[in-house]
């Protein structure tokens, strides 16, 4: 299950709301959605796939991905209602069966080690746990949220799991260099499997309201029963709570590329420090990311800043304030 929602704010000016972060190609020239299904295809048939999309994106959705199988959120809800909405599609189609769900905008290496812990984890997932996917961290990341990790519970093909012992959102920086030093707290990725009757008795048992305006609509298939669900993620709504969460660490690289900070990950430095994408120089700029592809763009004596430009917008911001260009929005 492919969650394809995203809104990929802290990519404007390049992402917009009608085209959101997942039809990015700035990775690998690829869009980040077509990049999600190619690393699952030879693994899970076609008919084994879903993507759940709101509605204002279900034709683009489809110009790009063509046949694949897709669901159609009426209103945007969070995590909670689309994972819900899945898992009664899938139980009507399936029965039964481990769900394995994962946002479509992130960069994920190497395949092989990623398809080996989402099987370790379906292994997991049919003996009753909520498996979620938690990746060490390479450095104190504010813009992520933890997973925090009780006991060790075992190993399969350099993956290992643990009991989940709760959930952090986004730390300020102080905590989240006390989270890599303590070696006890992984970055969650938002990539989970769980049993389609695991999760669905979970949110029927925790977030209920979730679970009873969901069913309405997969029964009658008005809009208003959508609308009255309440808007709140899985984390928030089942795996804090739930006693069944376990955390497989994987050993593949991960990035949700968050924000334009990510290009710094991705494209080579020059000796300033400075990564410049595109139609995209200037002189005494330092410790800077400048990204252009519809217009030259040019700059004197600059530094610590994030200049893009494109055919949507300009945007210019400290490098520092990457993670808050949400507030630009609201």
């Amino acid at each position: 299950m492919i969650l394809a929602g995203g809104r990929g704010e802290r990519f404007w000016p390049l992402s917009q709301p009608s085209f959101p972060k997942q039809f990015l190609a700035i990775f690998d020239n690829k869009p980040l959605l077509i990049q999600t299904l190619q690393r699952i295809e030879g693994n899970f048939k076609k008919n084994e796939r879903l993507l759940i999309i709101p509605k204002e994106l279900k034709a683009l959705t489809k110009k790009y991905v063509g046949r694949e199988n897709i669901a159609v959120e009426p209103v945007r809800r969070n995590t909670a209602p689309a994972i819900c909405l899945a898992g009664m599609i899938l139980r009507k189609k399936f029965d039964s069966g481990v769900m394995h769900v994962m946002p479509a905008d992130h960069l994920i290496r190497p395949r092989k080690a990623f398809i080996g812990a989402l099987m370790y984890g379906q292994r997991l997932a049919e003996d009753g746990y909520l498996v979620t996917y938690g990746i060490r961290p390479e450095r104190p990341e504010t813009g992520y949220g933890y997973v925090k990790l009780g006991r060790r519970m075992g190993t399969q093909g350099g993956n290992k799991s643990y009991a989940g012992a709760g959930f952090t959102e986004k730390p300020n920086l102080t905590r989240a260099r006390q989270y890599v030093r303590s070696r006890r707290y992984l970055w969650n990725s938002g990539i989970f499997s769980f049993s389609i009757d695991t999760i669905l008795g979970e949110i029927k048992g925790y977030v209920p309201d979730v679970y009873r305006g969901v069913e309405k609509f997969v029964a009658h298939r008005k809009v208003r029963h959508f609308e009255r669900v309440p808007d709140i993620s899985i984390d928030y709504g089942v795996m804090e709570k739930s006693r069944r969460l376990c955390v497989v660490e994987g050993n593949f690289g991960w990035d949700d590329v968050g924000s334009w900070m990510a290009l710094e990950r991705y494209f080579k430095k020059d000796d300033k420090r400075n990564v410049l994408v595109g139609d995209a120089r200037g002189v005494q700029i330092e410790d800077s990311i400048m990204f252009s592809r519809d217009m030259p763009l040019r700059a004197y004596d600059v530094k610590g800043l994030i200049v893009i430009v494109s055919q949507h917008g300009v945007l210019v911001c400290k490098k520092e304030r990457a993670q808050d260009l949400k507030k630009l929005f609201k």
